[in-house]
């Protein structure tokens, strides 16, 4: 893989990373973590979109969520900072 190519895949990941949640004390999230986080997330907003629940309420509610690590994650977020103001 050129120089180039690989400076874009890092610029990519860098990317993705300021767009899924993460604990406030990491300092970087491996490549795989990253893609990990990023499906996980990716299938959270998923079901989320087709229920009528706010996220911390749906998290609390899921089985499926409740205890994932996603679900840590997204504690730590201020719902209230997502709400129309």
């Amino acid at each position: 893989m050129t120089d180039r190519r690989l400076s874009h895949l890092n610029a990519a990941f860098v990317e993705l990373r300021s767009h899924i949640p993460r604990f406030p004390y990491e300092k970087h999230l491996s490549k795989i973590d990253t893609l990990r986080l990023a499906l996980a997330y990716i299938e959270f907003l998923d079901d989320l979109a087709h229920t009528n629940f706010m996220a911390h309420e749906y998290i609390a509610r899921s089985p499926k969520w409740s205890h994932s690590e996603l679900a840590l994650r997204l504690r730590w977020l201020d719902w209230n900072y997502f709400l129309p103001h």
